[in-house]
């Protein structure tokens, strides 16, 4: 029997054992047909809900090609692409309390490479933000975003300590509300940066590149707070909003 032909159902294969056509023999294996595979018999409710939402609709536009898979870096440690995710709502999955929605890290490399422009940096903040208005969070990101709405920072840290990585620099950071003049350059360090012992390795390296480059600039130091970006897209779009109008207020 020919390799994979035992998993077809017999009543599917049609075969004449005697055909001759045009007076060319084309009998048995020869003329063999199968019927149609039945490629429409998925549940589409689970996919139509994401593609229902304001920016969820290119996840319909999937032809499963796997160009993305190769370049999403979750796949490397674990199992996961846009692809993936398609073929998981066609089977049924809910992606809306599905552990996979917070696996994207929406670095747009799968945007990069796919034919369809399957937009996973639009398709998962909205899917995220119906989940965070449901409650279905995880644990650790419902703490994030509640140091963020509390203390300006995902990390929890105190809004005093904000600019204390200054000390660690090694150079002059100069502090808008201290400095009392206007500057050429606002640096906006963000909050890991001025917690995260590597972060606060990295914002002391640039704080002593600006120095020898002599460029005139400044920090807005415990005044600062979080951008909110990273909420954004993890679909804490009310929260973004309330940093955006206060860093607004604040650069003004």
């Amino acid at each position: 029997m020919a390799v994979g032909l035992d998993k077809v159902k017999p009543e599917a294969i049609t075969e004449e054992k005697h055909l001759v056509v045009e007076g060319m023999d084309i009998s048995g294996h020869w003329n063999r047909m199968f019927e149609q595979r039945v490629i429409w018999d998925y549940e589409v409710d689970r996919l139509d809900k994401v593609t229902s939402l304001p920016g969820g609709e290119s996840l319909g536009w999937c032809y499963g090609c796997g160009k993305c898979t190769a370049v999403c870096p979750v796949d490397i440690v674990g199992d996961y692409s846009p692809r993936k995710i398609h073929r998981k709502t066609q089977m049924g999955i809910d992606l809306f309390t599905s552990p996979d929605l917070w696996l994207c890290t929406t670095c747009m490399n799968c945007l990069r490479v796919c034919p369809k422009e399957v937009n996973m940096i639009n398709i998962m903040p909205v899917v995220r933000e119906q989940a965070v208005l449901e409650g279905n969070v995880p644990a650790e990101l419902q703490k994030a975003f509640e140091d963020t709405a509390k203390h300006g920072n995902p990390l929890g840290q105190p809004q005093r300590r904000r600019a204390d990585w200054v000390k660690k620099a090694g150079v002059p950071v100069p502090i808008l509300k201290d400095l009392k003049r206007p500057v050429d350059i606002l640096w906006y360090v963000g909050s890991y940066p001025s917690y995260h012992p590597r972060g606060i390795d990295a914002a002391g390296a640039a704080a002593r590149i600006f120095n020898a480059l002599g460029i005139d600039f400044g920090i807005l130091g415990i005044e600062e707070k979080d951008d909110g970006d990273s909420q954004r897209l993890a679909g804490e779009k009310g929260l973004f909003e309330m940093l955006a109008e206060e860093n607004i207020a604040t650069f003004g």
